[in-house]
């Protein structure tokens, strides 16, 4: 059993909680995640991990809660325990002195992305984040984003329905001045269009884009093959080839979305931005 040691509310149904799992903290690097079952007759849930603490020995992690079982999740307070927790999984984002990085985050990615620029300075990197939110009331983690990156856009939305998520323009900015001000590598942790957007512009100025296919994660073992991919002519799993990858040899987006949409609901209100024709968004 995993105990529950913090729970807290960042944003309208956005949580994060935090678990004493002393084993998955003692192996943890930035990128990878864990999943967890809540009791007996529970569905494995994978999480990017966005904080540890080794000598207590507990991790982070931060949901939406948008369906049963993360709505049952987000029930949860501290003192209750999960009974599965298991981890680290995935393979850590690649660092290392790469010179500019621009990270691109939105839902999820805007906490599990907090590890990989931490780690970004401390290698010697200077680090652009874009902090994307749908409308104002539901942005998060914006102060810890602007502590550790040298500098934080915001790109936020207005109304529900918008088709061109506000984060491309800042995104295209930077492109356009790439060779005043050298971007050498770019992350994106955010939701599947969002990434295929971002690839799409970054592409003809051949800045290495590497996305994070998480969200495409059921199982998380490699099993189940929700995940797979096609990169570079080759079949590959997200959760255990990954889940981060090249964006410009990620094949088949189309594919991609469709299978991620169909675990979608009319109700899902994402953290990303919404096109007119798809729930997912």
């Amino acid at each position: 059993m995993f105990p529950i040691i913090e729970r807290e509310e960042l944003a309208p149904s956005v949580h994060r909680i935090r678990v004493e799992a002393p084993l998955v903290a003692s192996g943890v690097q930035p990128g990878q995640f864990a999943i967890l079952i809540i009791d007996e007759k529970g569905e494995r849930l994978p999480f990017t991990l966005s904080d540890w603490d080794r000598e207590k020995g507990t991790v982070d992690f931060v949901f939406i809660a948008i369906g049963k079982s993360t709505g049952q999740l987000a029930s949860m307070n501290p003192g209750d325990k999960l009974d599965h927790f298991v981890g680290p999984l995935g393979r850590p984002t690649h660092i290392e002195k790469f010179g500019n990085v621009t990270c691109i985050v939105s839902g999820y990615g805007i906490a599990a992305m907090k590890p990989v620029i931490k780690a970004l300075k401390e290698k010697g990197n200077s680090v652009t984040t874009i902090l994307q939110s749908p409308d104002p009331e539901r942005i998060f983690g914006r102060e810890e984003l602007e502590e550790i990156s040298d500098r934080v856009i915001l790109a936020t939305g207005g109304d529900a329905g918008f088709t061109d998520p506000t984060s491309l323009k800042p995104l295209q900015a930077l492109v356009e001045n790439h060779k005043e001000q050298p971007v050498d590598r770019i992350l994106i942790m955010s939701s599947f269009c969002l990434m295929r957007l971002c690839c799409e512009i970054t592409r003809p100025a051949k800045i290495p884009t590497f996305v994070h296919l998480a969200p495409l994660m059921v199982d998380g073992t490699g099993m189940c093959g929700a995940c797979r991919c096609v990169v570079e002519g080759e079949t590959r799993f997200a959760c255990v080839d990954g889940p981060e990858f090249d964006g410009h040899l990620v094949e088949s987006w189309d594919v991609l979305m469709a299978r991620r949409c169909t675990y979608a609901d009319e109700l899902i209100g994402q953290q990303s931005f919404q096109c007119a024709t798809c729930s997912q968004w």
